[in-house]
């Protein structure tokens, strides 16, 4: 069988999530500077009783409102998407030690385990060709299906070889409740009402802060950069809730090294 010698990144397409994410980004600058440039423009023309110091001091107080609760719930999805990407980072190093203690557990059983540990073989080397790794396709189903069949065919009469081969069928399904975490992890998304929301109370905030702000270049660069640095925040909380995906994803090393040990 040939080695598996480099690992290689887990999706080598940009995904549809990833693509959703990049346009949310864009969405969000361009709604984010275009409020606040429109704001800057609007206000001077509008009548003398619309820009009194009154009218702009409670434009202030809700400006002061938007920051805090927008700030809240950035914080909230940012530690939200960073624990999903380490618990998923986690887990897959879980599923590959899991997938070499059972080669390791199938060893001492001698030549009658080579099958399982073959099969177990061709199933790491398609879930590295899979889109993303480990996710649930009918033949990646298939082929971890085939591991556990030919396991459970085993005989042995030795009590020692009886208690590894219950050990190994032990690990098996640990093996397989693990990939369907997998599956399901991979789907995970914040939801769209919420992202909506966020935008909304972004885009009133920056259309308040550019009310009656000075109009010169540099007020104008700091709210683009302000915008551009709050889409950039967005884009990398929905990059990194999907790990599977996008410019930010998972390594596949140790399915690699996990592919590596059993060929040894």
């Amino acid at each position: 069988m040939p080695r598996l010698l480099c690992s290689r990144p887990i999706l080598s397409q940009v995904s549809f999530k990833a693509v959703v994410a990049f346009i949310v980004a864009i969405l969000t600058f361009t709604l984010l500077a275009g409020a606040a440039l429109a704001s800057m423009a609007v206000y001077g023309r509008l009548e003398e009783h619309h820009r009194t110091d009154d009218t702009n001091t409670s434009v202030r107080l809700v400006a002061t409102l938007f920051v805090t609760m927008p700030s809240l719930l950035l914080g909230l999805m940012m530690n939200n998407a960073a624990n999903t990407y380490v618990a998923i980072d986690r887990n897959l190093h879980v599923f590959a030690t899991d997938i070499i203690m059972l080669d390791r557990t199938l060893r001492p059983l001698g030549p009658s385990a080579d099958e399982p540990r073959q099969r177990l073989l061709a199933y790491v080397q398609h879930a590295l060709k899979d889109v993303p790794i480990v996710r649930a396709t009918e033949s990646s189903e298939h082929l971890l299906d085939e591991v556990g069949t030919s396991l459970r065919s085993l005989r042995f009469d030795d009590e020692q070889m009886i208690a590894l081969w219950n050990d190994a069928r032990a690990l098996y399904r640990q093996l397989q409740q693990q990939r369907w975490t997998f599956a399901e992890q991979s789907d995970s998304s914040f939801p769209s009402p919420m992202i909506g929301i966020l935008v909304a109370w972004l885009t009133l905030m920056f259309a308040t802060l550019g009310f009656r702000a000075p109009r010169n270049a540099v007020v104008i660069g700091a709210y683009v950069a302000a915008a551009a640095l709050v889409s950039a925040a967005i884009y990398l909380i929905l990059d990194m809730s999907t790990p599977f995906s996008g410019p930010i994803q998972l390594s596949d090393r140790p399915l690699v090294r996990a592919a590596e040990e059993i060929q040894r």
